[in-house]
Parts: C-alpha cells; sequence; structure tokens
C-alpha cells in the first residue's frame, strides 16, 4: 500500500484524463514549498484507496482539475467530503470557455492553467497562521452569529457560514477545522465574548 512519508498541503482530484497536467501541477506545487499529491501517485494497486483518503483526510486544502465533460464520481466524493471537513477547495478548468458548473462546486474559487501561480498563492495564504488581527475578526463574527463553539462543531452548515463570513468580510480562505481550533482556543483563554441571544 501506498503511504505518505509526509503530511500533505494539497490533494489533487482529477480524471484519468488530466493525470499528466495533474503531476505537471503536483511538481509546480512542490518546487513553491507545498507538498501535493494525485489520486494517481497514491492508487498503485487495489488496496491503496485507504492511502487516497488518508492523504484527502489530511491535506490542507483540495485542487480539483475540470474537463469540459465535468467531474467523475471519485472527484464528486473527494470534492463531498472536502466540504463536509470545511476545508478549502480551489478548481482548475481545462477549457476557460466551461460556463456551467455542476451544483457541487458553486462557491469554489476558478482558475485556468495559466494561473497555476494564482492557485499556489491561495492556498499558501490560507495555510499561514492566523494573525492576532485575524483572531480578532474572527471572536467578532463567532459574536454576530449568536451561536456556541459547541452548535458550531456539531452543525457543519453553521460552521460553513462562519467560515463563509470570515472569508469574505477577511479576504483569506481558511477551513472550517482551522477556524473552529481557533475558536477553541479562544474560548479557553476567555477571549470570546458571548452573544446574549446564545444560551
Amino acid at each position: 500500500m501506498a503511504e505518505l512519508d509526509k503530511p500533505c498541503d494539497v490533494f489533487i482530484s482529477h480524471s484519468a484524463k488530466e493525470t499528466s497536467l495533474a503531476l505537471e501541477i503536483a511538481d509546480a506545487f512542490r518546487e513553491s514549498g507545498l507538498e501535493a499529491v494525485t489520486d494517481t501517485e497514491l492508487l498503485r494497486g487495489e488496496d491503496d484507496s485507504d492511502a487516497l483518503w488518508e492523504a484527502l483526510a489530511e491535506s490542507r486544502a483540495l485542487l480539483t482539475i475540470l474537463s469540459p465533460s465535468g467531474p467523475t464520481p471519485s472527484m464528486l466524493l473527494e470534492i463531498g467530503a472536502t466540504r463536509a471537513w470545511n476545508k478549502p477547495i480551489y478548481a482548475i478548468v481545462t477549457d476557460p470557455s466551461l460556463t456551467r458548473l455542476p451544483v457541487a462546486l458553486t462557491g469554489i474559487d476558478l482558475f485556468t492553467t495559466g494561473r497555476v501561480s494564482d492557485v499556489i498563492k491561495a492556498i499558501k495564504s490560507s495555510v499561514q497562521p492566523l494573525t492576532e488581527e485575524d483572531r480578532s475578526f474572527l471572536a467578532g463574527i463567532y459574536s454576530e452569529m449568536g451561536t456556541s463553539v459547541d452548535q458550531l462543531a456539531l452543525e457543519p452548515g453553521r460552521l460553513e457560514k462562519l467560515v463563509s463570513r470570515f472569508r469574505k468580510r477577511r479576504g483569506k480562505t481558511v477551513s472550517g477545522e482551522r477556524l473552529l481550533s481557533e475558536l477553541f482556543r479562544l474560548r479557553k483563554q476567555r477571549k470570546l465574548v458571548r452573544n446574549p441571544s446564545v444560551g
């Protein structure tokens, strides 16, 4: 079974037709200091699906390569799992005229193949530590939401709203898992102001 030697920053999801492009992009990520892995690199035998899911679970972001034929069922499954984990998702479209996307891809940042460096920059930004200003901003959004940290942990829909608000207002894409971890840390430090409407 294939195993990951080091933590994976980016999991690259693609169809069999896009294997060579996926490997090129993975090399570009590695050259920039981000550890990337493609499913092709992991799936070398029948028992390697565990390695694939481990890489996807441990990754900080997902990059999916979309061709005009659309995502494969396995790509949709990988996208769904990544959404459930509230991790950032980026897409590279192989055809710039591709305008109709599946509902599963709503809200995902789209880039063309010529903008791989922009994807790298966006992902690097998403894995940078949060600043004190970011934490203060997060605490403010949390207070506005009128929910508890525990509810955010138990209700993916609420956590997704928090991620979306943070992204829109702060201009940074950060995973829900990471924002939740920061909120737990802030709560422990008694730096969260509880909204009066939260019981």
